[in-house]
């Protein structure tokens, strides 16, 4: 049913899904869905907690590919939370809306939404403590980069960026360039500080 509904979405859009419409697709009564669902937001949560997981996924495995607080490892992050969001464009336009994000009444959304956000955490802090990145609170960074990334992936998927042709590129050419400018930035910090006072 979740295969379903998430098919329903990518046709179109989130309007596009109702439990009756999920029950024809999915080739069952339809006073099935109800078994299983409480309604159409416990739709909408179970596929938020889902791309959250797969979100997670992508991450972790892209991040294990470089070395452990490299700045490299932490441009990867940015590059699979971009590349999920190509290759999931349905949960990436669920997982953040508005009646979601009460963790009372979504609380498993919530846990997951935390253990993705956990990830990039983990990951600044490591190159925090590896010296390849400024020291100082980690939450400014990691809200920096959440949002430069994020803002991507929706410019991206809504159109603007897209339009552009040429001018913007293939998309994981974009997250690249993107990611290794944040991460040159953050990078270039550490390195204008090193650098010995000159005397006088």
């Amino acid at each position: 049913m979740l295969d379903a509904s998430l098919v329903l979405v990518e046709e179109g859009g989130i309007g596009a899904l109702s439990m009756r419409e999920v029950a024809r697709r999915a080739r069952v009564t339809h006073g099935a869905p109800y078994h299983h669902f409480a309604d159409r937001a416990a739709i909408l949560a179970g596929l938020a907690e889902e791309g959250f997981a797969l979100l997670t996924r992508e991450m972790t495995a892209a991040m294990k590919k470089e070395a452990r607080g490299s700045i490299a490892r932490f441009e990867s992050c940015g590059r699979a939370y971009f590349r999920f969001a190509m290759r999931h464009p349905a949960h990436m336009r669920i997982m953040f809306r508005p009646e979601l994000a009460d963790p009372a009444k979504h609380p498993a959304v919530d846990a997951a939404a935390a253990t993705a956000m956990g990830v990039l955490v983990e990951c600044v802090v490591e190159c925090q403590e590896a010296g390849t990145m400024r020291e100082g609170d980690a939450m400014p960074i990691v809200l920096t980069s959440w949002a430069a990334i994020h803002g991507l992936a929706a410019l991206w998927l809504d159109g603007p960026l897209c339009r552009l042709g040429e001018w913007s590129g293939p998309p994981q050419d974009l997250a690249r360039t993107v990611t290794r400018t944040l991460g040159g930035l953050l990078e270039a910090r550490v390195r204008s500080r090193s650098k010995p006072r000159k005397p006088g």
